[in-house]
């Protein structure tokens, strides 16, 4: 087995050790300016508030008609308002599947394909709430969306199951190679490993809301505090790693 001791650092690395050390930590208002210059930083603070609301209403005491009837509209208004944050985001899809080698592996095409109609289709559900569009459009539009959701996030729990998998065994083999559990390289792939279960986790999360929308909330998925959790679940690890990101 290897030896628990780090080796004697060089002095060129010691003093740059020295100058990390001295940095200051990053200003929380400038990481928090950076975060919501980014159109999911601030997507994600709007669906923390929209499932926190909706988880207040199904699960909290019961509120006053009048501050229930207040909730219920900041919920609605807050999910049209996300709506808008998604105009154009189908291209981010068409760019991953653009990266993969043609024709694209069958679960990517899954994947970023059913991501990118959801995206697309949603412009025009926004629009349609909004009253641009003809009001008997949203239904159709709605059940199309929810289809694209569903199977575009049944294609990344498959892709990330298998990068968690890959992960895990490199973490093995390190380790089989003597290699010690406090090194850096061994740290870092057991973050990484970390962000991808908690990802698989929001993608799962985001799943059973879809799963929802399609069958019309029938059975226990009909349970408005399973759905608010779920979401509320979602809201907070994308918002983790968006922080973490920026």
């Amino acid at each position: 087995m290897a030896s628990s001791e780090s080796p004697t650092p060089t002095p060129a690395a010691a003093a740059a050790a020295a100058a990390d050390a001295r940095q200051p930590a990053r200003d929380f208002l400038a990481h928090l300016e950076a975060y919501l210059g980014r159109r999911d930083g601030v997507d994600k603070l709007l669906k923390i508030s929209r499932y926190a609301a909706r988880l207040a209403l199904a699960a909290g005491p019961p509120l006053p008609p009048g501050a229930s009837a207040r909730l219920k509209s900041f919920e609605s208004s807050v999910g049209l308002s996300r709506k808008a944050f998604r105009l154009g985001k189908f291209v981010q899809s068409l760019n991953a599947l653009r990266a993969h080698p043609h024709p694209p592996p069958a679960l990517a095409l899954l994947a970023y394909g059913g991501e990118g109609v959801y995206y697309f289709v949603e412009q025009f559900v926004w629009l349609a709430k909004a009253g641009l569009l003809p009001a008997h459009l949203l239904p159709r539009l709605q059940r199309l969306s929810a289809w694209a959701e569903l199977l575009g996030y049944v294609g990344s729990v498959a892709i990330k199951l298998e990068e968690v998998a890959k992960i895990e065994s490199s973490i093995k083999k390190r380790l089989a190679e003597d290699c010690d559990k406090e090194s850096e390289a061994v740290k870092t792939m057991q973050g990484k490993l970390l962000l991808k279960r908690m990802s698989v986790v929001q993608d799962v999360a985001d799943a059973v809301m879809a799963l929802g929308d399609v069958t019309d909330g029938k059975g226990l998925l009909g349970s408005s505090t399973l759905m608010a959790s779920a979401g509320l679940l979602s809201a907070l690890i994308s918002t983790h790693k968006n922080w973490n990101s920026c």
